[in-house]
């Protein structure tokens, strides 16, 4: 597939036939009828398939299999999926797995049940959610893969991000912000999700693991409460000899450094993934390191868009990567007061 790269949060008014470099949409199968804007695209080459059957929006539905709706990240994508769809007089049919692969399987064999136009899928696991994707070619219904990645690339488009990325990002600035050799910990995601595999990846691509020495890597499965729990078991256990708590996501990142406020550990350095409102607060505030930004509106809305792109006939991108940007307090002010454009690169 040819990959496309997206500016982040570029809130632009898009028609619907303008999502950036194309594809021409496969036909839909689906047919019973039971917001935030999308960042531009660049432009590509044209590929072409059958145009599928012309529908009002108001006659559309569109399926949507969440991960986890309890993780902020992952809420904040359904939530601008849904606000996108409600603009476009599209029906959105939201399902949450919970964090149950079993589950997201089960929920997206109901989708196809009521037969949806078309199916978005955050998937909870990237092996473990891969069945979705032949579920769906089996039915005629057209998938779009948003946010992180699965093993069966046979779906229909991409809306996400380069998880390794993000964790290229993060390892490096700990690389050099903390002296070579501290000793260090590591929250993870739940093992197996795209964003912990890809993360992980990235910080051996950067040569992180071998920079530091690392006294205990464990997931947290993105929860704020077990990160939390997490560091203050270690900051009992190794003391002062804990140099940093780097996190694969901010709700764990945050969940650390309450943990590390309440122990009176202003000296361990911890940052994480995602942008949220309040790790970004906490940079400003020099309580975390860094926050690695990732679009949870632009992925969410882009895949609604292009889900109905598809459905349409129309030409449609066929894998849109939205990049991430680290937010630390050399661009906080500036990323505070003029948003991600203030500091792409």
């Amino acid at each position: 597939m040819k990959k496309k790269t997206i500016a982040l949060l570029l809130v632009a008014a898009m028609t619907l036939a303008g999502c950036g470099g194309k594809a021409e949409a496969p036909a839909s199968t689906g047919g019973d009828d039971t917001g935030t804007e999308a960042p531009a695209a660049d432009s590509g080459d044209d590929t072409e398939a059958p145009a599928g059957e012309a529908k009002d929006n108001a006659d559309i539905t569109i399926g949507f299999s969440s991960k986890d709706n309890s993780d902020t990240f992952v809420a904040a994508i359904a939530d601008a999926a849904q606000a996108r769809a409600d603009e476009l007089g599209v029906n959105l049919v939201m399902y949450d797995a919970g964090g149950d692969v079993n589950k997201q399987i089960s929920d997206v064999e109901t989708m196809i049940a009521q037969k949806v136009d078309a199916v978005i899928v955050i998937p909870q696991s990237v092996e473990g959610s891969a069945p979705v994707v032949g579920m769906c070619n089996d039915a005629g219904i057209p998938i779009v893969v948003d946010n992180g990645d699965i093993a069966d690339t046979n779906f229909t488009a991409f809306v996400g991000c380069t998880d390794q990325e993000s964790g290229e990002i993060l390892g490096q600035w700990f690389i050099d912000n903390v002296e070579k050799g501290s000793k260090v910990c590591i929250i993870e995601g739940p093992m197996g999700q795209s964003g912990q595999v890809g993360r992980m990846a990235g910080f051996e691509a950067v040569g992180m693991l071998e920079h530091f020495e690392v006294l205990s890597t464990q997931t947290a499965n993105w929860k704020r409460d077990e990160a939390m729990a997490l560091a203050e078991d270690w900051i009992t256990q190794y003391g002062d000899e804990l140099k940093a708590i780097i996190c694969e996501n901010d709700d764990m990142g945050l969940g650390a450094l309450s943990a590390c406020k309440a122990a009176g550990r202003s000296d361990i350095i911890v940052g994480g993934v995602d942008g949220l409102d309040d790790a970004v607060a906490a940079v400003k505030a020099g309580e975390y390191g860094i926050s690695v930004l990732q679009d949870s509106k632009g992925q969410g809305s882009v895949g609604v868009d292009v889900a109905l792109q598809i459905i349409k006939g129309e030409e449609f991108e066929k894998d849109t990567r939205i990049p991430f940007r680290a937010i630390t307090t050399e661009n906080v002010d500036a990323y505070l007061e003029g948003g991600v454009d203030a500091i792409s690169e």
